[in-house]
């Protein structure tokens, strides 16, 4: 016999996050506005079939950021528009922050207003190097095995 669930529980309101807030390998929730589509192509998979990508600068009053669009979310690449992204993904690319939604991710129509963008504050200009926790630390090597941790890059 397994257990059986005799209460739904209500679902919680999302919690969404500043993009200043953002770093890297980690999910957050966030409100952004499209300032600039900076690429868009359409590229041939392995399987011949076609897929649109498109690269945007999205940002809130805090900061902004570079976000991937592929496929269907192609078409939510308008300049002004506002969008809500769920489970956005901070990725490294090429020691940088680029913003991703993949496929346990949500993109839809926002419709909070977003003024003044803060383009100044552009997270994915901050170059970041994976540093070993140990080496973060000042710790002897002590495990086969040590997670990176990515720092700013400090000249």
């Amino acid at each position: 016999m397994g257990l059986e669930m005799t209460e739904k529980r209500p679902l919680r309101k999302a919690i969404f996050d500043k993009l200043k807030d953002f770093e890297p390998q980690k999910h957050y929730n966030a409100t952004v506005k499209i300032t600039k589509i900076e690429h868009s192509v359409v590229i041939k998979r392995v399987d011949a079939e076609p897929m649109k990508m498109a690269i945007c600068l999205v940002g809130d009053e805090t900061g902004c950021a570079k976000l991937l669009l592929k496929d269907a979310q192609v078409a939510f690449a308008k300049e002004g528009e506002t969008l809500n992204l769920r489970n956005v993904q901070a990725r490294m690319v090429k020691d940088r922050i680029r913003l991703e939604v993949n496929i346990w991710g949500k993109i839809e129509k926002g419709d909070k207003k977003i003024g003044e963008v803060a383009v100044k504050n552009n997270i994915s200009e901050v170059e970041y190097e994976a540093v070993k926790e140990h080496q973060l630390l000042s710790l002897p090597h002590s495990t086969p095995f040590v997670p990176n941790i990515f720092v700013p890059f400090l000249i």
